[in-house]
């Protein structure tokens, strides 16, 4: 192996722009391998409702709704299910009211947070789905603006509309998953969420709120996470090489006290 690496390194450095095909060939193929993919129709996520479909879910909370396509999966699948759909730039939250036509949502034009008032986020009309309260702009470079927007407590807008329990709640919200959580700190104290769909990626280096931070507040609650993968989540305990800020994008946390949800979405 010793002298295999040897060869490989020697190769890497030596071969002009066979090395850089080579590279770019590796690297995607890397990236396949990881399941750094965005498209819900074939990275798991789709798979993951499919899954659930069979279950009792009657309350999701789409957390960063963006233009609906979420909340539309949502509705597909569950066939029982109320939405609330959380969409906090006032332009996406246009795009959401035009793409989701249902009496099964509950549409918000607020984001949640751990705490309530009023905060500024970082808009980006090219590509409304980074908008962000997090200052990360060098990660995707364009036009930048802010704007004005409310935000939440979830428990607060739980015990307002009189829900006790959630059975799948998915965030998206671009590095600010950890003020969502906090904001929950009574429902999950409850052990009232069953399901958690969060993203990780490059933002977290500006948000600080790392995979470990992920896996010990949520352990701490008594979930089990792991990334989502093609054919269903990967379970897994901490490791920090996957510290890497590159994928896969999207994990799962399932609570313990789920064993039938946690072996239906479970990697096979």
């Amino acid at each position: 192996m010793g002298a295999l690496k040897y060869v490989i390194r020697l190769m890497s450095q030596n071969l002009g722009p066979v090395s850089s095909v080579l590279y770019q060939a590796a690297n995607l193929y890397a990236k396949s391998y990881m399941n750094v993919n965005h498209d819900m129709r074939t990275n798991g996520e789709l798979y993951l409702l499919d899954k659930l479909a069979r279950f009792d879910i009657k309350t999701v909370f789409d957390v960063g709704a963006n233009k609906g396509e979420y909340t539309n999966a949502c509705l597909n699948k569950f066939q029982e299910a109320r939405v609330h759909a959380f969409e906090i730039v006032p332009e996406t939250h246009a795009k959401f009211m035009s793409n989701v036509r249902s009496d099964r949502v509950v549409i918000n034009a607020f984001g949640l947070a751990d705490r309530a008032g009023n905060i500024e986020i970082n808009y980006n009309s090219k590509k409304d789905g980074l908008s962000s309260l997090i200052e990360g702009t060098d990660i995707n470079k364009g036009h930048w603006t802010t704007r004005r927007v409310e935000i939440r407590r979830g428990d607060e807008y739980c015990r307002a509309s009189g829900i006790t329990a959630i059975d799948f709640l998915k965030m998206d919200v671009e590095g600010a998953e950890d003020l969502v959580l906090l904001g929950f700190s009574d429902v999950l104290s409850g052990n009232n969420i069953s399901i958690i769909q969060f993203e990780f990626g490059m933002i977290n280096i500006y948000s600080k709120f790392l995979l470990v931070d992920f896996w010990k507040f949520l352990e701490g609650h008594g979930f089990r996470l792991g990334p989502i993968m093609p054919k269903g989540v990967d379970f897994m305990g901490y490791n920090p090489r996957n510290e890497n800020f590159q994928g896969p994008p999207n994990y799962v946390a399932v609570h313990s006290s789920r064993p039938e949800l946690i072996d239906a979405v479970r990697l096979k």
